[in-house]
């Protein structure tokens, strides 16, 4: 294997301005060529975003739509999403990651859209959920859910414990998985890779602990909401000391755990991400490999 990791702090290679002066700066590159085998290097970037309202942002991320060096190597499938991060993380910086460039390219040009995330401009995307958690195993019947078609349910252990064990692999599952690889021409070797790591996830289903909120959703519908709250009794988010959300073919499941149990009848606040909520701002990158 050979690999060349050089990280070039306080780069700036290049600055895309919106019409708001929302811009991107390149701030960190790390250069990741590997040649070994099926194993493939990368272009890991941290960039951070500059210009005036970015302080309303609640979270940003970035899209990108093309990404080539200058050899004309092709470095992005143009159709990643990832999640909304959060402004108030690592100092407001995002992660940019793209393919491994050609060993002789000296520059990447990278083409995409910034997102921010700003709840206030939508009176829709912040819902409230009264008494969440008293009628568990049933959808929440909240109006601004059901019209922006989001269904979400509480899961009680016993609901939990029935939706893992759905869940398993068994051998119907995997002869449907083995059928659906050899359509798409997935190799052999790959699909015995991924399924060894779908079982070894499945070991790693414990049981919530106590006190813990379970939400089941399509994956599709919690790729809509970007942040869930338990809140107080003084309307205010409880510490949660851990999230996690796992998914399983469509279906996703997340689980909060807040420092101590929910109060009685506590609220569930929503954070949505509307097409009201999102602001866009393009940008074009030209960034000097080292």
């Amino acid at each position: 294997m050979r690999a060349l990791t050089i990280c070039l702090l306080s780069l700036v290679a290049a600055t895309a301005l919106g019409q708001s002066g929302v811009g991107v700066e390149v701030d960190d590159v790390t250069d990741n060529r590997v040649s070994a085998g099926m194993f493939s290097g990368s272009l890991e970037l941290r960039v951070k975003l500059t210009g005036n309202n970015l302080d309303k942002a609640t979270a940003a991320r970035l899209l990108v739509k093309e990404a080539k060096d200058d050899r004309g190597t092709s470095l992005s499938d143009g159709k990643s999403q990832p999640d909304f991060f959060p402004r108030e993380y690592n100092s407001g910086t995002l992660q940019l990651s793209v393919g491994q460039p050609a060993r002789a390219a000296s520059s990447v040009r990278i083409k995409g859209t910034v997102e921010l995330l700003v709840p206030a401009r939508d009176p829709n995307a912040t819902v409230k959920v009264e008494k969440a958690l008293a009628k568990l195993d049933a959808p929440f019947a909240h109006r601004t859910l059901k019209a922006a078609k989001i269904t979400i349910t509480p899961l009680s252990k016993a609901g939990y414990a029935e939706l893992m064990k759905s869940r398993k692999l068994d051998d119907k599952k995997i002869e449907e998985i083995r059928a659906r690889a050899k359509k798409e021409n997935v190799p052999e070797a790959e699909l015995e890779m991924m399924l060894g790591l779908a079982k070894a996830m499945e070991g790693l289903d414990d049981t919530p602990s106590e006190g813990a909120v379970i939400l089941s959703a399509k994956e599709a519908d919690f790729k809509r909401v970007y942040r869930v709250e338990i809140l107080g009794k003084d309307g205010k988010p409880v510490n949660v000391t851990s999230r996690s959300t796992s998914t399983r073919g469509d279906d996703s499941i997340m689980i909060l755990q807040p420092s101590e149990a929910p109060p009685e009848g506590a609220a569930l606040e929503l954070i949505l991400v509307t097409d009201k909520s999102r602001v866009s701002f393009p940008f074009d990158l030209k960034v000097q490999l080292p």
